[in-house]
C-alpha cells in the first residue's frame, strides 16, 4: 500500500549547524548532537517518557525540504514496518537535464547509479549463500578460490566476515590481472594483526568471485558439478565471474524481496526489457542548475561486488525492508550484519535505537540508506552538493519525525 501527501512549500525544516561542521561521526552521535536549538515536540515528549509515533509523512517533507533547493535531482523512498511511503512522485529536478535529451524528472521510481551502496547488497548475498549452503560467518574463504590460485598462509585464516567488515590488511593493486596476487602476496601486516577497519575495494571484489564459487562447490558436493566445470575452465575471466554473480542475486536477493524486474536487474543502465546504453541512464551532474552535460553511469561488469548497481530509491527501499523483515537472511544473521557492520559504513546512536547507514559517491552522483529498525530510507541524488551522505543529517530528520500520541 502506497500512500501520497501534497508537498507543503512553505515548510522549512533547520538543521543544527554544529553536526554539519562536524561531519561524520560514526561511534559518537549521542542525543545532544542530534537535537535543534529549539527541541522539537516529539524530542521532548520523549524525553519525559512520552509514547510517541514515527511519522512518515513528517520525514517525507524534511527530505523534500532539504533535497530540493541543493541538488540536481534526488528521488526517495521510506518504508515504515514494511509499508512504502513516498509523497507526490518522490523526488524533484532531474534525472537527465535538457541538455541532456531526452529530458527526464528525477523521483523514487528513477533508477540511478548508487555506487558503493551496492556493498549492502553484496553482504546480504553473501550471508544468504552462506546460510543457503550451512556455514557461518566465521569460514575461511580461501576454499572458495579460483584452482589456479595460491593463497598465502596469512590468507587462510581470513574469513568471511573480515572480508565483509573489511578487516582485512589485504593488498589492492587496483588490477584484476594482479588479484591472485592479492591472495597470495604480502599484507598490510598492522590492519590484519589488529583486525582493525580499512575500506578497501579489495576485500569486496574478492567476494564477488568466491560466492559464485562457494555456488558451485557447493552444488558440485550434491551432484551437480556444471557451474563447477564452466568455472573452472574460463581461466580468470572476469566478466564471467561477475555474469554468475549477478544471477545469485537475482536469484537469491532480489526475488525472495519481491522486486519488480528481479531478473534485469543490473549493475549498468537497464529497463524492464533488459540492458540499455549507458548515453541513455541518468547523468551526474557538476551543478544544480547549469547547463553542463552530465557523466554517464559506468558498467561494472567484473568488479560487481564493489560497486555499480543501477536502481531507483523505490526498489532499493523495498529491498531494504525485505531483509529487516527477514525474508532474505535470518533475524540472528541480520543481528550480526549491524552489529558487525557487514555492508554497513557505520552505526550512530540516538534517541530511538542505533540506526546503520551506508553511502555511494562517483560520477557526481551520491546516495545514502539507513537501516532505523522497523524504518528504512534511500535517498539518491544526480549531484553532490547536499549533505545527506553524512548520516548526522538524516538521522536528525528521524528523530524530529516522531509525534506524541
Amino acid at each position: 500500500m502506497k500512500t501520497h501527501f501534497v508537498r507543503t512549500t512553505a515548510y522549512c525544516f533547520v538543521l543544527l549547524s554544529g553536526i554539519l561542521s562536524a561531519g561524520c561521526r560514526e561511534d559518537a552521535f549521542l542525543s545532544e548532537q542530534i537535537t535543534t536549538e529549539k527541541i522539537a515536540d516529539s524530542t521532548r515528549s520523549a524525553k519525559f517518557g512520552i509514547p510517541t509515533k514515527f511519522e512518515q509523512v513528517e520525514m517525507a517533507r524534511k527530505i523534500e525540504a532539504y533535497m530540493e533547493p541543493l541538488v540536481a535531482g534526488f528521488g526517495y523512498t521510506i518504508y515504515n514496518d514494511g509499508v512504502e511511503y513516498y509523497g507526490t512522485n518522490g523526488g524533484d529536478g532531474w534525472a537527465r537535464k535538457k541538455v541532456d535529451s531526452p529530458f527526464q524528472f528525477h523521483g523514487a521510481i528513477i533508477k540511478q547509479e548508487i555506487s558503493k551502496v551496492t556493498q549492502y547488497v553484496t553482504a546480504v548475498a553473501v550471508i544468504r549463500a552462506l546460510e543457503k549452503h550451512g556455514l557461518s560467518l566465521g569460514s575461511a574463504v580461501w576454499p572458495y578460490l579460483p584452482k589456479s590460485w595460491n593463497p598465502s598462509t596469512k590468507f587462510k585464516t581470513l574469513t568471511f566476515e573480515r572480508l565483509l567488515a573489511h578487516r582485512t590488511g589485504l593488498i589492492n593493486y587496483n588490477d584484476l590481472q594482479k588479484l591472485s596476487l592479492t591472495v597470495s602476496g604480502n599484507v598490510n601486516e598492522g590492519i590484519y594483526t589488529s583486525k582493525d577497519f580499512q575500506n578497501n575495494d579489495v576485500n569486496y571484489l574478492l567476494l564477488g568471485i568466491i560466492l559464485p564459487y562457494l555456488e558451485a562447490k557447493k552444488l558440485a558436493q550434491q551432484g551437480n558439478s556444471s557451474k563447477l566445470n564452466k568455472l573452472d575452465q574460463i581461466n580468470n575471466n572476469f566478466i564471467e565471474y561477475g555474469e554468475q554473480f549477478r544471477a545469485f542475486v537475482r536469484t537469491n536477493v532480489f526475488q525472495p524481496a519481491g522486486l519488480s524486474n528481479s531478473s534485469v536487474i543490473d549493475w549498468r543502465a537497464w529497463d524492464q526489457n533488459g540492458t540499455i546504453l549507458s548515453s541513455l541512464s541518468n547523468k551526474g551532474y557538476p551543478t544544480k542548475n547549469g547547463d553542463e552535460p552530465g557523466t554517464n553511469k559506468e558498467v561494472h561488469l567484473s568488479d560487481c561486488g564493489v560497486s555499480g548497481l543501477y536502481m531507483s530509491a523505490d526498489q532499493f527501499a523495498k529491498l531494504q525492508s525485505a531483509v529487516a523483515q527477514f525474508k532474505v537472511i535470518s533475524f540472528d544473521n541480520l543481528k550480526l550484519m549491524k552489529s558487525k557492520l557487514l555492508g554497513f559504513d557505520g552505526s550512530i546512536s540516538g534517541n530511538k535505537g542505533i540506526y546503520h547507514w551506508k553511502k555511494g559517491e562517483e560520477n557526481n552522483c551520491e546516495a545514502m540508506i539507513v537501516d532505523f529498525g522497523k524504518v528504512q530510507v534511500a535517498v539518491f541524488a544526480t549531484s553532490t552538493h547536499s549533505q545527506i551522505t553524512n548520516p548526522a543529517v538524516i538521522a536528525q530528520m528521524y528523530e524530529a519525525s516522531f509525534v506524541s500520541l
